[in-house]
């Protein structure tokens, strides 16, 4: 079972992964949920496993509209 680790958040269109910005990528859904946990506050979410660009990573939205990013340790 991998692992995920925060890689970051934002309310933009923009976030970059490995020098990539996803939001300009197509996402293709890798499959499976993946449940983690926000470092800053404590929440936990269960988001959607995506690929992009040969980048998988997990990705949704919290309570207040922000993406948040985790990537594979």
């Amino acid at each position: 079972m991998a692992n995920y680790r925060f890689a970051g958040k934002t309310s933009k269109e923009v976030f970059m992964i490995k020098g990539i910005n996803v939001f300009s990528e197509k996402w293709i859904h890798a499959g499976g949920c993946v449940t983690v946990t926000n470092p800053q506050n404590g929440k936990s979410y269960v988001f959607s496993k995506y690929m992009s660009n040969g980048i998988e990573f997990v990705a949704g939205k919290d309570t207040y509209g922000y993406w948040l990013f985790f990537i594979e340790t």
